[in-house]
């Protein structure tokens, strides 16, 4: 089982395919890879056929999974608003590999478990693992991701939403040799892989956790018997003025994935946007459908947490590995984090490699990133979603 990476910036389609190649050749990357992955920047798009057609056949993937990004991330390196390609091939033997394009009326006439296991071609019992890249703009994915979740409960599920375009027909995703400008491509695994999954959020919990006492679909009435924004009244003075600054401008609300849990930590909680409030109510909107009896708690975002959030699940990660090497990454980072958050471009690859080693790695900035948090798929908002690629013992 090997993989290898590659990333370049070369403007010509041409000239960044072959530079891509070159760099698999100096790796050692002499095998047909049966998986590429490609994420590419919208400049290349009205030659993505040909540099599909080519990168296939001068690696020789079987399957090629591929998204646009306004954003791509190498192992070290990360470029924004410019032409830039990055490319992941992996060598599977005894791993079946299966893609489907999945669209909008797929979703809305699935009908329970056992239509995506027909239209995925894949069985639970298999253990497969998921790669998935959408088109936020023509299909539902929230509405995929929790039905996949549903059809496969034991099935890690990693991917990330296209960006680059500002209306609908205008991402491309590639599924080998098509070209699609709508819906979701899907990949599943299963064999002889294993693919564990980091979803870091970088959020730390301000205050404490509060029952929801009274919500309607994404507005939050009351939490702990008052309105959020007597809450937040209350609470912002007890905070220490770093806290209390980054309550200012980036305050978000952690929802209790397993409720269940007496004590609840960094990476209980899934991460949700606000979206407004009503100053006479003191309602707060949420970006998530919320429900009374729900438990959340405030929390913040900034450079600090989020850089020891991905530090120790990295460091997790090899306590997990227990000194096995991870073989490949993939990396499917929010379009808030990068340079704008760490105020230095490559920052998480750079991460990665110091953490897990010098690993093949490709990635990109993504309108949002799908992951599992307390083994649920969801669509994040803000995180990383790594992907580590290892072989089954």
């Amino acid at each position: 089982m090997r993989y290898a990476s590659a990333f370049t910036r070369k403007s010509d389609w041409l000239a960044a395919t072959e530079d891509l190649c070159r760099q698999l050749h100096e790796q050692g990357a002499a095998f047909a890879a049966d998986l590429a992955v490609l994420f590419y920047h919208p400049q290349y798009l009205p030659n993505l056929a040909e540099m599909v057609d080519a990168v296939r056949r001068l690696t020789g993937a079987r399957h090629l999974l591929g998204a646009t990004g306004a954003r791509i991330i190498g192992r070290t390196q990360e470029v924004e608003g410019a032409a830039a390609v990055s490319l992941l091939v992996a060598e599977l033997p005894g791993v079946e590999i299966t893609l489907n394009h999945v669209t909008q009326s797929m979703l809305e006439e699935a009908s329970g478990v056992d239509y995506w296991h027909f239209q995925l071609a894949t069985e639970p019992r298999v253990n497969p693992f998921f790669l998935l890249v959408a088109d936020p703009f023509t299909i539902e994915i929230t509405g995929l991701v929790q039905q996949l979740g549903d059809a496969y409960p034991q099935s890690p599920l990693v991917g990330g939403l296209a960006s680059g375009a500002r209306q609908p027909g205008e991402h491309r995703l590639v599924l080998d040799d098509q070209i699609l400008d709508e819906g979701a491509v899907c990949v599943s695994l299963h064999g002889a892989m294993v693919m564990h999954t980091l979803v870091a959020h970088g959020c730390k919990p301000i205050g404490q956790p509060l029952t929801i006492t009274r919500a309607e679909r994404n507005i939050i009435f009351e939490m702990g018997g008052q309105p959020p924004l007597r809450v937040l009244q209350q609470l912002l003075p007890q905070l220490p003025d770093s806290d209390r600054q980054l309550a200012q401008t980036a305050l978000t609300l952690g929802r209790v994935i397993n409720e269940y849990q007496e004590d609840f930590r960094r990476g209980d909680f899934l991460i949700r946007n606000l979206l407004g409030h009503d100053p006479q109510s003191g309602a707060l909107a949420v970006g998530d459908m919320m429900r009374t009896g729900q438990t959340v708690q405030f929390q913040v975002r900034d450079r600090q947490t989020a850089d020891e959030d991905l530090r120790a699940m990295l460091a997790a990660e090899n306590t997990r590995l227990a000194g096995r090497r991870a073989q490949g990454v993939l990396l499917f980072s929010c379009l808030g984090r990068g340079r704008g958050m760490y105020g230095e471009a490559g920052h998480e690859g750079r991460v990665i490699t110091e953490e897990l080693g010098t690993v093949p790695l490709a990635g990109f900035f993504c309108n949002g990133e799908i992951g599992p948090v307390g083994g649920r798929p969801f669509v994040h908002g803000f995180t990383s979603v790594i992907a580590v690629f290892i072989e089954k013992e």
